[in-house]
């Protein structure tokens, strides 16, 4: 059985829990009832935001929708097909292995990843190691850092990088470290530039 005939099964399933019809499914989706009927069979699979749609509808999440599938390679696949990774819901990437121990993108929220737990560690282990109290701080500038480049990945928006967090980062570390306070606040004049910048490559 492939990956879209898994799908097809699951989603004719929720439908006939549901009581509708192919008709009243497709009315609801705006969508035509062989579309239904295709997905249903496996010989195609829904875009991303009817899958979207269906998943509210039927009130289960998209793990859901897609994760009562047997093999950890068939879920990868049809996450892989049906996402497009242009929605900042569904748009994510991570590596897992597959049977042949390659690595392979899955789709999962890096917002899991506990980075302000690891930098608090680090900031731990710099201060009672090396006692860099004074300096181990400015890693916590960086949590805003981290959460933008998901955004930017999730938005493909070169403008949704936190440019003005970087460039407070690397002030606050140069003055701390070597006092050139002066004239290295000349850094924040590039951040209108940096934006115009980032603003002509997203309209492209």
């Amino acid at each position: 059985m492939t990956n879209a005939e898994i799908l097809g099964n699951k989603l004719f399933e929720l439908r006939k829990k549901l009581g509708l019809s192919q008709e009243e499914l497709a009315e609801k989706l705006n969508v035509s009832r062989q579309a239904i009927s295709k997905w249903e069979r496996g010989e195609s699979l829904p875009d991303t935001d009817n899958l979207i749609t269906i998943s509210k509808l039927y009130d289960v999440s998209l793990d859901e929708l897609v994760g009562n599938i047997n093999s950890v390679e068939n879920q990868i696949e049809i996450v892989n097909d049906v996402c497009d990774n242009d929605d900042p819901d569904v748009s994510y990437t991570v590596d897992a292995e597959d049977s042949t121990g390659k690595k392979k993108s899955i789709s999962i929220f890096w917002h899991a990843f506990p980075y302000p737990i690891l930098i608090t560690v680090i900031f731990l282990i710099w201060g009672f190691v090396w006692d860099g109290w004074d300096i181990a701080w400015t890693l916590y500038i960086t949590i805003p850092l981290y959460h933008s480049v998901i955004e930017c990945f999730k938005t493909k928006k070169v403008s949704s990088f936190a440019y003005p967090v970087l460039m407070a980062f690397i002030y606050v570390l140069i003055g701390m470290l070597w006092g050139l306070w002066h004239p290295y606040w000349v850094l924040f004049i590039t951040i209108p530039i940096y934006y115009a910048i980032a603003e002509a490559i997203d309209s492209k």
